[in-house]
């Protein structure tokens, strides 16, 4: 770890150019806040799904709404991790793997859209043949 302060390096004495090191300390903390909105995102795309399978139990009628937040909020925190760390220029692997939750979390949201015109179709349909 290198203070912005110091001339030299600690360990082999080479001069520091604090406008670098300044400059790579911004990259790094960007890296590490995509990383931690990334897991995020993928965690409240799991738990959309979650309130999805949920809300085939009849007797639980208010989780669909649970759903139908955390699929906006998903696609919210989508378009923000994109506009906010989608040019990021850096060989972290945090980062890489931040874009993996980033990828898995769109996947999750995508594959909910029909998800949910299935499960609003399958309600349709068991309503009208119980009437």
């Amino acid at each position: 770890m290198v203070n912005e302060s110091m001339q030299q390096c600690p360990f082999c004495h080479s001069l520091i150019d604090q406008q670098a090191a300044i400059a790579a300390a911004a990259v790094q903390d960007k890296a590490n806040q995509s990383y931690s909105d990334a897991s995020y995102m993928k965690t409240a795309a799991v738990a959309m799904w979650v309130f999805l399978g949920i809300s085939f139990i009849p007797f639980i009628p208010l989780v669909g709404w649970g759903f139908v937040l955390t699929f906006f909020a998903v696609l919210a925190l989508l378009i923000r991790w994109q506009v906010k760390f989608g040019g990021i220029n850096t060989a972290d692997p945090d980062y890489s793997r931040a874009k993996r939750s980033r990828n898995i979390a769109l996947v999750l949201w995508l594959v909910a859209i029909p998800a949910f015109i299935v499960k609003t179709l399958w309600v349709a349909i068991v309503q009208w043949m119980l009437s």
